[in-house]
């Protein structure tokens, strides 16, 4: 099981190591004279505990904003906003034109609950095609860039994480990625590429990750904040 991204916190008056979870988000309390490797191996043993509080939060955070998928709702594409904009014509499409994401239909249901879930199924779709484009573009400019690699990349849904990489260095992206700004997307990337070096969030991991995207604190910042408007 892929270990929880976690912040570490160190004490020299604490005696114990305390796992907490808040806001769907992990943090370790440990007295200083705790290693890294011992609070990686303590996260791991707890990792199905702490999996579990975080879906339970992130569940609640998605049910407070509920898409429906109807004209004038807002959705990020690398990092702007864009109007839906629901039409009925001859042919289906979903198109970017000025500040709208235009779907198309073929006919008005009567229903507007069929109308919603055709939007749905279009976007999903779209958002999914240009991900395995824009995603698959980023990964090979920061493999590049980094001389990291992976040995397999999969486009595929999350739903409390960005991205995750296993001890064989295969990492999936998640295809809502693609609302991010470029940067945000950079920064993932590299945040994955980084643990087919160290399979943990020590300190020596995040220097390299400093070493390779030093804004990271932003990014990391920017997806904190913008999340609830991310996750359908």
């Amino acid at each position: 099981m892929t270990l929880p991204e976690f912040t570490l916190v160190r004490s020299s008056k604490r005696k114990t190591v305390s796992l907490q979870v808040k806001s769907g988000k992990v943090r370790v309390l440990a007295p200083r004279q705790i290693s890294d490797l011992q609070i990686t191996e303590l996260v791991e043993q707890k990792s199905v505990w702490l999996w579990r509080k975080i879906n339970e939060q992130q569940q609640i955070v998605e049910q407070s904003m509920v898409r429906q998928f109807i004209d004038g709702e807002r959705y990020y594409f690398l990092g702007k906003q864009y109007s839906l904009a629901v039409v009925h014509a001859s042919s289906k499409d979903v198109q970017l034109i000025d500040d709208k994401i235009v779907v198309t239909l073929l006919k008005r249901d009567a229903a507007p609950a069929l109308i919603a879930d055709k939007v749905q199924t279009a976007m999903r779709q779209w958002y999914i095609e240009q991900a395995k484009v824009i995603l698959q573009q980023r990964l090979s400019e920061q493999q590049q860039f980094t001389k990291l690699s992976a040995t397999a990349v999969k486009i595929r849904h999350y739903k409390t994480r960005w991205g995750s990489c296993d001890s064989k260095h295969r990492i999936n992206l998640n295809w809502l990625l693609v609302m991010a700004p470029v940067e945000v997307i950079d920064y993932v990337i590299i945040h994955e590429l980084c643990h087919t070096v160290h399979l943990n969030h020590s300190s020596a991991y995040w220097q390299l990750v400093n070493q390779f995207f030093p804004h990271y604190k932003q990014a990391k910042t920017w997806l904190k904040s913008h999340q609830q408007h991310l996750y359908w």
